[in-house]
């Protein structure tokens, strides 16, 4: 009886920790025309957000790919776009930025306050993705994977310890199919 008690008790501890505490909120698409228009939400924990308040540096990459779904084999990764937003703020002086970069700009933006920075920072706006040339009877979904990139450490020990992540966290989320080809 008392081996159950120390097993549920165990349970009872470690159970929080394997809950994820980083989740993708949102994935919203419309598609018009030849392409599709993708929003993405992150939402974080506190201790994420205390780290950030403190003035840990941060970066957030968003990948969000199209796939094309196939019944025996392994998807197929279609195109996709990479948004990757760095989080710099310093609540001292009173300086919050983030600087968002894509495949074709580099977008550095300065907030007023911690919170419309951080909301700014953790939502990806209308990404349009081209859907030109698919084939026909073919099924397509969108994949949104995003990373925290961790603060690199020095080059000598990133030589050393090579077999470490440099990740915080890496979660994804798929859609339902979106589109039927040709459609």
């Amino acid at each position: 009886m008392n081996k159950l008690k120390a097993i549920i008790l165990l349970a009872a501890l470690l159970l929080p920790a394997l809950v994820a505490a980083q989740e993708i909120t949102g994935v919203e698409y419309s598609v018009s025309g030849g392409s599709i228009t993708v929003s993405v939400a992150l939402s974080i924990d506190e201790s994420q957000t205390s780290l950030i308040r403190e003035g840990l540096q941060k970066e957030f990459v968003f990948y969000i790919d199209v796939f094309r779904r196939w019944s025996l084999w392994p998807d197929e990764f279609i195109r996709g776009k990479k948004v990757s937003r760095t989080i710099h703020a310093n609540s001292v002086k009173g300086e919050y930025k983030v600087v968002s970069s894509d495949e074709t700009a580099i977008l550095e933006k300065r907030f007023m306050s911690f919170k419309s920075m951080l909301r700014w920072a953790l939502l990806v706006k209308d990404i349009k993705i081209d859907m030109s040339g698919l084939e026909e009877d073919a099924q397509y979904f969108i994949r949104v994977t995003i990373e925290s990139i961790k603060q690199k450490p020095p080059q000598v020990i990133g030589y050393v310890l090579f077999f470490v992540d440099d990740r915080d966290f890496r979660i994804k989320k798929d859609t339902d199919i979106i589109l039927r080809g040709g459609k």
